[in-house]
C-alpha cells in the first residue's frame, strides 16, 4: 500500500466530473494568473469543449485526466507537507515554547528525587448516576 493512490482506471464518472470542472476551472486558471480577455475566452472555449467531450466521451478524456492526475498528486504532497510545517511553526512551537518558559509541566513528567513514589491513589466516584455525567 502506497502513500497515494493514483488512478489508473477511472469511471466514466470520474472523467465526467473532471471535465464539468474544467468549465469554470480553466477560466479561473486565466483569471488568477491576469491572462487577456481573449486568453479568456479562449480557456473557456476550451473548457466547454472538454467537458463536452467528457460527457459524450469519457474514455477520450481518460488519459488526459490521468495525465493531470500525475502532475498534482507530487504537488498535493509536497504543498500538504509546507502547510503541516507552517502550522507546526506558527502555531505549536512558540504555544510550545512558552509553556517551557512558563514551567508548565501538565503531565508531571520532571524527575522529583525528593519524592518517595509517583504513584496517585485513584479517587472513588461518589455514586454511580455521576457515570452518566461526562461533564
Amino acid at each position: 500500500m502506497s502513500l497515494v493512490e493514483i488512478n489508473w482506471y477511472p469511471t466514466p464518472r470520474q472523467v465526467r466530473q473532471f471535465g464539468l470542472l474544467c468549465i469554470a476551472g480553466l477560466p479561473a486558471i486565466g483569471w488568477a494568473s491576469s491572462a487577456s480577455a481573449t486568453t479568456l475566452v479562449i480557456l473557456a472555449t476550451t473548457g466547454m469543449l472538454l467537458a463536452a467531450a467528457a460527457v459524450v466521451l469519457p474514455k477520450l478524456i481518460a488519459p488526459l485526466f490521468i495525465g493531470l492526475m500525475l502532475i498534482t498528486v507530487p504537488i498535493g504532497l509536497v504543498v500538504g507537507e509546507l502547510a503541516m510545517l507552517l502550522i507546526y511553526t506558527v502555531v505549536f512551537l512558540p504555544i510550545g515554547l512558552t509553556f517551557r518558559l512558563l514551567g508548565r509541566d501538565r503531565l508531571e513528567l520532571r524527575f522529583n528525587r525528593a519524592q518517595a513514589s509517583y504513584w496517585k491513589p485513584k479517587l472513588q466516584p461518589r455514586s454511580v448516576a455521576s457515570y452518566y455525567r461526562q461533564s
